[in-house]
């Protein structure tokens, strides 16, 4: 039969069943079915072989169903095969965002030359089987596969929105393939919508079911894939990788200063630091096989994806970065820059933290920011704020407080003799907390660890009053109570 005659007689069954193509349509549509034909004994891509069963049993059936069922899109067709239904979806609605998923080489080789003689735009073919290793930005999933319905549902969740729609195209004695759908899917999925219907002029029975996902997010698995071009980021699997050995020195204050780079772990403190650019992130690090279900945090990754700068790590390197052993993720960020301190005091209590310790110092931040200290003054004798411990005991609140470089122990009490502030250090041997009256302004100095303050230091303290067989506190401990009674008695409390 002449080119022309099967254009005339294929657009003849689509109008009897109820499509009217635009002349670019039926030409895309015969191109097709020329493909088909051309490439159906080295591929396999259908039994059919009647003009007007593939016509009818494949394109007619491909676009039927949009008469029951909304199509989303982005949409993924998963076992394409010779492109059932996605390319037909795809002439039938142009503006359709699809996805071909065919893991069979030469079957995804067929489908990358019709789209491209065809010539549609915004179609993808992901030439790999669909697992939890894939990621999808998708509204929805369609197949006419053999797999059953609760595999498929299954495959799809870790990449499908709350909201996302599952099609199946379907015989009509589908009624055990869906009485099989697991507990966990029934409570992830609603069966929103099961339609059967015969498809015009035959006695050909079709049945399309959909379902919708309740589940809220979409989990995602980063892992490190044989082809590591293909690992969502860039693999990090060897300890002498200059990536690797750079993370590992951010575990020091001295590797801090000299990288001018911080390791932040903690997903809590991560999102907030993403959500309110707290300060400027450089990298994202992950585990291999670390998998994560928040949208707004596998948004993140995507984005640092798209920009070089998701590091995915082995287990055994990652877990050597991972000092709090969080499983991560884990962010690298600029350490948020430290003015020097100008040598003024805030109004109520400005706080001085001498703590070599990094937890002791991110334990004062988070205290000083609960009881709403304005000003931190960090002593040269501190650790850095922006220590790994110092920001996870901070409960990341260290990048909220006001913190200025201050001066060391000794120097600070030369300052005092010329600016008169008034510093009140925390002493056992001072003053009884309980019955003492905080200045409107003043400098609060708990005592350092090992040495204690010097002296002229220690002309105003207040102290603790505790068990004698206690040697003393806690010092952030004791910072902590301080910082109470001053807000328990401060006028504007």
């Amino acid at each position: 039969m002449p080119d022309h005659n099967l254009t005339s007689t294929m657009q003849d069954i689509f109008i009897r069943s109820g499509f009217d193509l635009t002349p670019r349509q039926l030409e895309q549509f015969s191109t097709y079915y020329r493909l088909l034909i051309e490439h159906n004994e080295a591929l396999d891509l259908t039994r059919l072989t009647s003009f007007r069963d593939i016509v009818i049993k494949h394109f007619i059936d491909s676009i039927y169903f949009t008469e029951f069922v909304e199509i989303p899109s982005p949409l993924i067709d998963i076992g394409s095969g010779g492109g059932f239904p996605g390319i037909p979806l795809k002439i039938f609605l142009p503006d359709l965002r699809l996805i071909l998923s065919e893991p069979r080489k030469k079957r995804a080789s067929f489908l990358e030359t019709t789209v491209r003689e065809l010539r549609l735009s915004d179609v993808e073919v992901y030439p790999h089987m669909v697992t939890a290793l894939s990621d999808f930005s998708v509204q929805g999933t369609i197949t006419r596969a053999l797999e059953p319905v609760d595999e498929t549902l299954s495959r799809v969740f870790h990449f499908l929105p709350r909201g996302g729609s599952v099609i199946f195209l379907k015989g009509p004695d589908a009624d055990a393939d869906l009485r099989a759908v697991s507990e966990a899917n029934r409570e992830a999925y609603s069966l929103a919508s099961d339609t059967h219907y015969t498809l015009p002029s035959t006695d050909y029975e079709r049945r399309v079911i959909l379902y919708k996902k309740e589940s809220p997010g979409a989990r995602k698995t980063y892992a490190i894939l044989k082809d590591q071009t293909a690992t969502g980021g860039t693999a990090i699997t060897s300890p002498g990788n200059k990536k690797y050995r750079e993370l590992v020195k951010l575990s020091t204050g001295e590797g801090i200063r000299k990288s001018g780079s911080i390791l932040i772990s903690g997903k809590k403190v991560i999102s907030e630091i993403l959500r309110e650019g707290k300060t400027s992130v450089r990298e994202m690090v992950l585990c291999d096989g670390y998998a994560e279900d928040h949208d707004a945090m596998n948004a993140a990754m995507k984005d640092f994806a798209g920009r070089g700068s998701l590091l995915v790590m082995k287990k055994a390197l990652f877990n050597e970065i991972d000092r709090f052993n969080t499983g991560g993720p884990l962010l690298v960020a600029a350490v948020p820059e430290l003015e020097d301190w100008d040598q003024t005091i805030a109004s109520g209590c400005t706080l001085a933290i001498p703590f070599q310790d990094p937890v002791n110092v991110g334990s004062a931040i988070r205290s000083a920011a609960g009881f709403n200290v304005d000003l931190i003054i960090m002593m040269k004798e501190a650790a850095h704020p922006f220590h790994p411990k110092s920001v996870r005991t901070s409960a990341g609140a260290v990048f909220g407080a006001t913190l200025r470089k201050g001066p060391s122990i000794d120097d600070f009490a030369e300052l005092l003799e010329t600016n008169g502030w008034p510093v009140i250090a925390l002493d056992r041997e001072g003053a009884p907390l309980s019955s003492f009256t905080f200045p409107e302004r003043f400098i609060l100095l708990p005592g350092i660890e090992g040495p204690g303050l010097p002296e002229a230091l220690k002309r105003v303290s207040v102290s603790i009053p505790i068990n004698a067989d206690v040697e003393s506190l806690n010092a952030p401990v004791a910072l902590s109570i301080a910082l109470y009674e001053w807000r328990r008695h401060s006028p504007s409390n």
